[in-house]
């Protein structure tokens, strides 16, 4: 298992933190107040819709990262965790979520993204970058450049240092054999919990 030291990056979100920190205080409030107060009329169906909202809120909002150790790119998400070969990274984008290419799949996060406005400005290839590059850490982002920029350089630049240390070409069949080292862990936690809580929902409508 990964430790924090051996990240060489970790990519913030871009949004819907705040939004995400409401919700959740919000859902754990009314599951507190159904729990702890009778009278309050909140009844078992309240508190596992709030429960459920809790929980998507989390891992929609809160938890999605994107982090990279020297050799790999890990896309922490809602229901999953996935690791992906960084010299297997085929090409690398972000619009409204990142998408990146490993074989013949699409991997997607929405911890970094652009706006709807951000997303439908003419492609970066006619847009100016101002990346500037530092000795022994790479690029770095000046002040005032978009953050999903950087995202996207930063993350092509790691692939082609992990092509270069493993002598992997873009676009070579040694590239198309490292999708099978593509790790997709679920988040059994998350998973259940949704599970239990929509169960719950549906039998107290049914019931009820």
């Amino acid at each position: 298992m990964t430790g924090p030291d051996e990240y060489v990056e970790v990519f913030k979100p871009t949004s819907g933190r705040f939004l995400g920190v409401v919700g959740l205080l919000v859902c754990a409030g009314v599951v507190a107040i159904g729990l702890l107060d009778r009278d309050s009329g909140i009844g078992v169906t309240s508190i596992a819709l709030a429960v459920l909202v809790g929980v998507l809120v989390h891992g929609s909002m809160l938890k999605p990262v994107v982090r990279a150790t020297d050799d790999e790119l890990e896309m922490v998400n809602l229901f999953e965790t996935v690791r992906l070969p960084l010299a297997g990274v085929e090409t690398v984008a972000v619009r409204q979520v990142l998408a990146v290419l490993v074989g013949d799949k699409r991997y997607v996060s929405p911890a970094v993204g652009r706006t709807f406005r951000q997303a439908l400005r003419k492609p970066r290839s006619t847009r100016e970058l101002a990346m500037t590059p530092v000795p022994g850490e790479g690029l770095v982002a000046e002040e005032g450049m978009n953050y999903a920029d950087f995202v996207e350089d930063r993350l092509r630049e790691l692939a082609a240092q992990a092509r270069s240390r493993h002598r992997v070409k873009l676009g070579s069949s040694e590239q198309a054999a490292l999708a099978a080292q593509v790790v997709r862990r679920p988040a059994l936690v998350q998973i259940g919990l949704t599970v239990l809580a929509g169960a719950v929902v549906v039998l107290s409508l049914l019931l009820g």
